[in-house]
């Protein structure tokens, strides 16, 4: 007996269910890219969700439905952009060197991003820390960086490159308030040197992560 009919009726609605979700997921980035490019471009106050949902090729009613309001659709891109950082310092686990060194490129990674979009980055890290305090889920999203800042830093320490009379949290302060600091600068400084500003900060943060400064290491190498 053929065992067609029972493999017909249990396996079309997983694949419809399926369809509707990729459906639904590529509504939602091409509203998100479409935001990027128009809110780099023109500004947040001078984008709609009517422009947005035009060139998204989809309706304004199916706009509002996936976000109801443009600081929300705002806000879904700030929340990638911090979940993208996030990802890539734990991903830095993986890598080889020291905390000093796994910094280091987590900062030379961001001056190149910012570099590669200079207007939507304005964009987006303003959104980021006005949202700072006043959204609901900040503390979460500010405890997610610090946390994953932290966990860098214990690897070190378990590796035997990061100071032991310091604890990491407070490290880890320094080094997200730090990072936070020379972001705000460059956003709101027309000629702000965010590269070398992030490269002498990421030597800095160095020495004082392991607690002896550069000299001293060259010296001990020695």
């Amino acid at each position: 007996m053929s065992t067609q009919p029972q493999s017909s009726v249990g396996a079309p609605p997983r694949a419809v269910g399926s369809r509707r979700e990729d459906g639904k997921a590529r509504v939602r980035a091409g509203l998100l890219s479409v935001a990027r490019r128009l809110f780099a471009r023109r500004g947040v106050a001078e984008t709609t969700m009517d422009d947005i949902a035009r060139l998204a090729g989809v309706s304004r009613a199916t706009a509002f439905n996936y976000f109801p309001s443009k600081n929300l659709l705002l806000a879904a891109l700030v929340h990638e952009m911090e979940a993208r950082f996030v990802h890539l310092i734990d991903r830095q686990l993986d890598q080889p060197g020291t905390a000093a060194e796994r910094i280091a490129a987590l900062f030379t990674w961001t001056a190149a991003k910012v570099e590669e979009t200079p207007e939507l980055s304005r964009v987006l890290i303003g959104a980021s820390e006005t949202t700072f305090g006043a959204a609901p889920d900040s503390a979460v999203r500010t405890e997610q960086t610090h946390q994953a800042f932290t966990r860098l830093l214990e690897q070190g320490r378990r590796d035997g490159n990061v100071r032991a009379d310091v604890p990491t949290e407070v490290l880890a302060e320094i080094v997200g308030g730090t990072y936070a600091g020379i972001l705000h600068a460059w956003r709101v400084g027309a000629r702000y040197p965010l590269r070398r500003r992030l490269d002498l900060a990421a030597a800095t943060l160095g020495e004082l992560i392991c607690g002896v400064p550069r000299a001293a290491r060259r010296g001990g190498a020695r």
